[in-house]
């Protein structure tokens, strides 16, 4: 699937994003990576080559090195001195660290968007619904046993639809969107299909909490998947995760 025509990639909001803000040139090196990832183009592990990258986007070298820097600070890339930057590859530490924060943030973010569209209903307004059904069935369509890209794509906009929904726009500043896509890149090989299905099947139980308007078992069936997803983490074979120096 070639990223130049990514016509059904998800939107994400992120801080100062709108019509009236300009596009850097680091921000064109952040998107193309951030497309990259989600389509699988770049993978955990893999250098990045300057040359490349300064051909395809018609940018210089200190406009791709200065898209590396915000990609390294925001926990996408390394650079490594006298070896170039690579993607970055999570060790088993890292990525327990990361679900914690998944766990927090969108245990919040379900809460809120539960919440939303309680009162909206109380008001006979029905967009939000409306909009995380269409997610959520795109989602569901995929099956827990589907191409791993594709349903990467459909699970962020579900999540992104949520947090969407949620209101909070700080929530969307701070989700850890492609470092969670690197973690599932690095483990999905070493997950057995039993357990990919056990974790699928928690979509559907959210979409309907959601839909519900219940915000405490919103709450509740997040905090259960992503703590599945940690002791899951802690069994995985060392060679799904990379080794701190």
């Amino acid at each position: 699937m070639p990223s130049a025509k990514f016509k059904s990639e998800p939107q994400f909001a992120r801080e100062g994003d709108g019509e009236n803000t300009p596009v850097t040139s680091p921000d064109l090196v952040f998107a193309a990576l951030e497309r990259g990832i989600l389509l699988g183009r770049y993978v955990p592990g893999q250098r990045l080559i300057v040359a490349d990258l300064m051909h395809e986007l018609k940018l210089s070298r200190g406009s791709v090195r200065e898209g590396f820097k915000r990609l390294a600070a925001e926990g996408v890339v390394v650079q490594l001195p006298h070896r170039g930057v690579y993607i970055r590859a999570l060790s088993r530490s890292e990525s327990l660290d990361l679900l914690q924060v998944l766990r927090a943030l969108l245990g919040l973010a379900v809460g809120l968007a539960a919440a939303r569209i309680r009162l909206d209903r109380k008001s006979n307004v029905y967009g939000h619904a409306a909009k995380l059904t269409r997610s959520y069935e795109r989602l569901a369509a995929l099956g827990p046993n589907s191409d791993r890209i594709m349903q990467s794509i459909e699970r962020t906009r579900f999540y992104d639809t949520i947090l969407e929904i949620a209101g909070n726009q700080e929530l969307t500043r701070l989700n850890p969107l492609l470092p969670t896509v690197i973690m599932r890149m690095q483990i999905h090989q070493y997950v057995n299909p039993e357990m990919h299905t056990h974790l699928f099947a928690d979509y559907e139980t959210l979409y309907n909490a959601l839909m519900n308007g219940d915000p405490i078992k919103a709450k509740r069936i997040i905090d259960r998947h992503i703590r599945y997803s940690r002791i899951q983490a802690l069994h995985l074979p060392d060679e799904a995760f990379a080794t701190l120096p």
